[in-house]
């Protein structure tokens, strides 16, 4: 009786474990978002509608990407009060002092994990650089 030839190649078994493997991390990237943004799975900071009416976001939290305009005001009981720009507009963000080992310098772009206070303020709960 003759036997059959083995038709599979085991340098074909090693490309298509391959290729599935990079379609398995492209996958996962896609899914989990960039490693760049710490704040992915929180809403994004609504700017219109905080100029238009603060006290309405009153207690939620959200992400913001901001660029540093300048200090405003410094309360060495409390925090830092800046003034910071996103998507054009000029916002005021209050860094409390238990965020004070964070260096926060003019011209820095950060990404900030915010919540408005009961004053309608934005109010810093977590801060990294991109």
């Amino acid at each position: 009786m003759a036997r059959r030839r083995n038709t599979s190649s085991p340098n074909l078994k090693l490309v298509g474990g391959g290729i599935a493997a990079v379609v398995v991390l492209l996958g996962g990237y896609l899914f989990l978002g960039t490693p760049q943004d710490p704040y992915r799975t929180t809403s994004p900071f609504p700017v219109k509608d905080y100029l238009e009416n603060a006290s309405s976001l009153r207690g939620n939290t959200y992400r913001l990407e901001a660029l540093v305009d300048k200090t405003l005001e410094v309360a060495p009981e409390s925090g830092r009060l800046f003034s910071v720009e996103t998507t054009g507009d000029m916002l005021p963000l209050f860094v409390p002092n238990k965020l004070n080992g964070v260096n926060i310098e003019r011209g820095q772009k950060f990404h900030f994990r915010v919540q408005i206070n009961e004053k309608g303020l934005i109010v810093a709960s977590d801060i990294r650089k991109p």
